[in-house]
């Protein structure tokens, strides 16, 4: 995790920086764990209100503070968070995509087809 504090030209306090983790999440095409690196870049302008951040620039993101001291490590966890797949899954995982045993070809063929009904009911009302 990187952080530089800075004063920009315009005398805006600026918290910028990197952060980087990795995460356990469930894979969501085997359901299987994965692990995730995340990575975060930002660039913060300190603001005391809303008022005052909706007049910040607008390539700086709001830090607002309200007279409150900051805990700089959740400013970066949310960071973070929001840098999260939204899909998470691994690049080689494998599928199981048959469960149970395969039904011989056999069988199915057997079976009635339950809309031919409707396609002899339709072959009479063609001829009429």
């Amino acid at each position: 995790m990187d952080l530089l504090f800075s004063l920009d030209p315009q005398r805006i306090r600026t918290v910028s920086g990197s952060a980087e983790g990795r995460v356990l999440m469930t894979c969501q095409r085997c359901l299987e764990p994965v692990e995730v690196v995340v990575e975060a870049g930002f660039n913060l302008a300190v603001a005391p209100s809303e008022e005052v951040a909706k007049t910040l620039p607008r390539h700086y993101d709001p830090l607002i503070v309200e007279d409150e001291d900051v805990e700089l490590w959740s400013v970066v966890e949310e960071e973070l968070i929001l840098n999260l797949p939204v899909v998470p899954y691994h690049d080689d995982c494998s599928i199981q995509t048959s469960f149970g045993e395969i039904a011989p070809e056999d069988e199915k063929s057997k079976k009635p087809n339950p809309f031919s009904v409707l396609a002899k009911l339709k072959a009479d009302a063609d001829k009429s």
